[in-house]
């Protein structure tokens, strides 16, 4: 049994069929459908996954990156997202979102969840990238501590900005707040050095 396959038996889902990309932190988004029986089917490289097939399970893998899982009841469709800082800044939630309404989703019927990801009290960038961010989502999106040599950036507010200006209600978006760099239960690429393994964040649709 591989990985994902024990993941899924330890989530209760061994009886689920289920579906995961290839990562690649692009903005690239694919639909799961016709998977057959198919278990821990790999659909290619992409950064966000959706299905409205009824119990299609989609998984995202992250080790510091913000696993992002999306629901419209009404239309009965889930996703999967997978956002570092380049699909933060691609707005791949944007891409997932702008074919769901062209599908006929509306965005009062959106909810997201923002799962386990590295938090402004760790994730230091360059000047540069943290100027191109407040530029573009203002300057709460950064955080400066004292004696700090660099700044901090945080990626969960920008996707939250992202979600509710494109109509998300802030009531329908949760965040884990929780880091995977400072908490140890958690895999960090950060903190290992590359060397880490991944968490598994799931998403069923249970219609």
């Amino acid at each position: 049994m591989g990985a994902c396959e024990r993941a899924a038996f330890a989530a209760g889902l061994e009886g689920v069929r289920w579906a995961i990309l290839r990562q690649t932190h692009s903005t690239e988004v694919r639909k799961a459908e016709g998977l057959g029986e198919g278990r821990g089917v790999c659909l290619g490289e992409a950064d966000a996954l959706w299905t409205e097939e009824a119990g299609v399970g989609l998984a995202v893998q992250t080790a510091d990156c913000i696993p992002i899982l999306l629901l419209d009841r009404r239309r009965r469709r889930i996703a999967a997202v997978h956002a570092g800082w380049r699909g933060t800044w691609g707005r791949i939630i944007w891409e997932q979102l702008a074919l769901w309404y062209k599908e006929g989703s509306r965005p009062s019927d959106i909810e997201a969840a923002l799962g386990p990801s590295i938090g402004p009290c760790c994730y230091e960038v360059d000047e540069a990238l943290a100027q191109q961010f407040a530029g573009r989502w203002g300057g709460g999106v950064l955080k400066q501590p004292e004696g700090a040599s660099k700044p901090r950036l945080n990626l969960v507010e920008a996707l939250e900005l992202d979600l509710m200006e494109v109509g998300v209600l802030p009531l329908h978006i949760q965040r884990a707040e929780l880091c995977t760099y400072c908490d140890t239960r958690f895999h960090s690429y950060r903190r290992e050095k590359g060397r880490a393994g991944r968490q598994l964040s799931w998403v069923v649709c249970r219609f």
